[in-house]
C-alpha cells in the first residue's frame, strides 16, 4: 500500500490495520529519518545508514505481521463450536492467534528501542544541521514503543498460559523503562540544543 492507502485503510471501518501496525510504521519512519541524519553526517556513518535501514524494514515487516496477527484472531474466533472437539479446536486457535498478536507488538518495541539508540547516536554526534531530525526520529521512536506496548498489554488478558504472560508484562515494563531513558535523554539534548 501507498501511504496514502495505508492512512485511508486505518481510518475505515475496519479493525486492521491498528494501533499496532501504526506503531510498526511510526518506527520505520523513526529509523529512516535517522538514517537520513547519518546520510548528512559525512564519513565513517556507513555503519549507522546500514542500520537504519534494517530496522526500517524489520518495521515495515512487523507493520504486516501485526495486521496479519490480528486477523488471525479474528478467523479463530469465527471457527464453528458445535461439538466439544470444535470447542477445543477453536479455544487452541484463538490461544495460538492471541499469542502471535502479543509477540508481534512485542516485537516492534524491542526493534523500536534499537531505533531509540541509533536517534540518540545520531542526535549526539549527527549533522548538527540535522539535529531536529534527530529529534523527531526520537519521538517517534517513542510513540512506536509506546503504541506497540498498548497492543502487548491488551491481548495478554486474553492468554491462559500465566507464566508466558508474566513473563511477558515483566520484559515489556523492563523495556518501557529504557524507551523512558531514550526520550529524557534525547528530548533534553534536543531542546538545550535548539534553544
Amino acid at each position: 500500500m501507498t501511504i496514502s492507502e495505508f492512512a485511508q485503510e486505518l481510518g475505515s471501518n475496519s479493525p486492521a490495520p491498528g494501533g499496532g501496525s501504526a506503531s510498526g510504521l511510526a518506527g520505520a519512519l523513526a529509523a529512516s529519518l535517522a538514517k537520513m541524519v547519518a546520510n548528512l553526517s559525512g564519513e565513517g556513518q556507513e555503519e549507522n545508514i546500514a542500520r537504519g535501514q534494517l530496522l526500517a524494514d524489520q518495521l515495515l515487516d512487523l507493520v504486516n505481521q501485526d495486521t496479519d496477527a490480528f486477523n488471525q484472531v479474528m478467523a479463530a474466533f469465527k471457527l464453528p463450536k458445535g461439538s466439544d472437539e470444535e470447542k477445543q479446536e477453536r479455544s487452541q486457535a484463538i490461544q495460538g492467534a492471541t499469542r502471535l498478536a502479543t509477540e508481534v507488538p512485542l516485537k516492534i518495541v524491542e526493534t523500536s528501542l534499537e531505533v531509540l539508540e541509533l536517534a540518540k547516536e545520531m542526535a549526539f554526534h549527527g549533522n548538527k544541521n540535522a539535529l531536529s531530525d534527530a529529534g523527531v526520529a526520537g519521538l517517534l521512536g517513542v510513540a512506536a514503543c509506546r503504541g506497540a506496548s498498548y497492543n502487548v498489554l491488551i491481548n495478554l488478558p486474553g492468554l491462559k498460559d500465566a507464566a508466558f504472560v508474566e513473563a511477558t508484562k515483566e520484559h515489556l515494563e523492563k523495556l518501557l523503562l529504557e524507551v523512558d531513558a531514550f526520550e529524557e535523554t534525547i528530548g533534553s539534548h534536543v531542546r538545550s540544543s535548539l534553544s
